[in-house]
């Protein structure tokens, strides 16, 4: 059976002869009483400070177990955000690849072209001076023909 100290502050021994001194066990029952209620009042503020520091403990778990969490989220986001910049890279570079195989193209397209052209230039050219020099053959063939002819002089009177 627990006692409260209102149960030792309110006990009555019986009369006994020869007994105790009965000045001595009512002194002795108060400090025993404000001793057991002192003791209990201590008990009940560490029960409420223990409960209070277990609310603490299960706030601090939460904040732990959602921090876990979203560390946990944070790094598969990196590792999403990570094989997605890696993807778009690559994507970027065949791109520019694809870009630099149609460049080379065109530009080899119209390097041949510019090549026909001074190909089609050089035999205009040819030709040109083959035809001039033939008129200019003619020519002095001409000249020399009519040098070698007598000029005819004709006198007007």
């Amino acid at each position: 059976m627990a006692l409260t100290p209102v149960d030792i502050l309110h006990i009555e021994f019986k009369a006994a002869f020869r007994g105790y001194n009965k000045n001595q066990v009512e002194a002795f029952t108060r400090d025993v009483g404000e001793s057991l209620e002192a003791a209990l009042k201590d008990k009940a503020e560490l029960q409420r400070r223990l409960d209070a520091l277990q609310e603490e403990v299960d706030q601090v778990r939460q904040i732990k177990s959602a921090l876990t969490s979203a560390l946990t989220v944070a790094q598969q986001s990196a590792d999403d955000l990570r094989a997605t910049a890696h993807e778009q890279a690559e994507a970027i570079i065949k791109e520019a690849e694809l870009a630099r195989v149609k460049l080379m193209a065109d530009a080899q397209a119209e390097a041949e072209k510019f090549r026909a052209e001074i190909a089609l230039l050089q035999a205009t050219r040819d030709r040109f001076e083959a035809e001039f020099r033939s008129v200019l053959s003619g020519y002095e063939d001409w000249l020399d023909r009519r040098k070698s002819e007598k000029p005819v002089r004709s006198e007007v009177a």
